[in-house]
């Protein structure tokens, strides 16, 4: 693996926002940052531009494109190691492609010429693709607002603690603290009345499925008590948990969710979760990908306590 960051930049205010946390990112790692701007027609010389005067114009005009955002992203880290890349076909491929061996790809939630979309086109095809880390920026973005903390989305599964693992890598890195919510809900269309009454009948649905949601976060307490290099707090909170993650992201540096993966190919598929934070989240997105996952110490129950897809 290639200690850079991939970054694409289409002059989209989304974009810019994108390179400017992706070049904070690299500088604080020492890690090398590549800014792509994808153009053009795959296989085809020069983007399908041609060599006459004009078509070298109209090159030149889109590797000035690239050096803007790498210029952005030299104002935004000083002394960031970077470089201006062109390259021609569709953007989710191309980004895909760039990042195969990097740290991670950044992108920003829409791109230019999206209309009424949550997420573009390009955002959504590096997410379903990509085989590192993919981190989403929307446009309000604030670069420099890492002493909030890092907020990580916990359930208890294989993949949350891949994110809870990455979330306190980024908190050591930015110098803040982790907090790890675990969303619950009285899921009682799970099951019907006669179900709770013969399973649980001194306890409500809303009793059993809080008492779920405290072991879920007792698994990670454990595991976390490990990591001495960053203050870890864990929260349970009522509701869905897209709706808990994304309402708490305002006052987040960074917000990390984890993701299933499919049979070991690069493609991945969002949960029900992953997908809305991503949409609507108010600070950056890190969707990992999945990673050797922590058995279950007990069997799932019918009561959902969930933050993490």
């Amino acid at each position: 693996m290639d200690d850079r960051v991939v970054v694409g930049y289409d002059t989209s205010a989304e974009s810019v926002a994108a390179v400017r946390w992706a070049a904070t990112q690299a500088v604080t790692r020492g890690w090398a940052l590549d800014v792509v701007h994808v153009w053009g027609f795959a296989g085809q010389e020069g983007g399908g531009a041609g060599e006459s005067w004009l078509g070298r114009e109209v090159q030149a005009q889109v590797r000035q494109v690239a050096e803007e955002g790498a210029q952005i992203a030299a104002e935004a880290a000083p002394g960031v190691d970077v470089r201006a890349e062109v390259r021609h076909g569709p953007p989710a491929r191309v980004l895909v492609d760039e990042a195969a061996q990097a740290r991670m790809v950044v992108v920003g939630r829409r791109g230019a010429g999206v209309v009424n979309a949550l997420v573009g086109s390009a955002a959504t095809g590096v997410l379903h693709r990509a085989r590192c880390p993919v981190v989403v920026v929307p446009a309000a973005a604030r670069a420099g607002a890492a002493r909030d903390p890092v907020l990580v989305g916990f359930d208890g599964s294989p993949q949350s603690f891949r994110a809870l693992e990455a979330g306190c890598d980024q908190a050591t890195s930015l110098g803040t603290d982790v907090c790890v919510v675990t969303a619950w809900t009285a899921a009682v269309d799970t099951a019907g009345p006669a179900y709770w009454a013969l399973t649980y009948p001194q306890r409500s649905p809303a009793e059993v499925a809080l008492e779920e949601a405290e072991r879920v976060l007792e698994r990670g307490r454990s595991w976390a008590a490990s990591r001495r290099d960053v203050e870890v707090t864990f929260d349970l909170a009522e509701g869905r948990p897209a709706q808990a993650l994304v309402r708490r992201s305002r006052h987040a540096s960074l917000l990390v969710v984890g993701t299933r993966g499919r049979g070991g190919l690069a493609s991945l598929v969002l949960g029900s979760t992953s997908r809305p934070v991503v949409q609507r989240a108010e600070c950056p997105v890190l969707v990992t990908r999945s990673a050797e996952g922590v058995p279950e110490q007990h069997p799932p129950r019918p009561e959902r306590a969930t933050a993490s897809a």
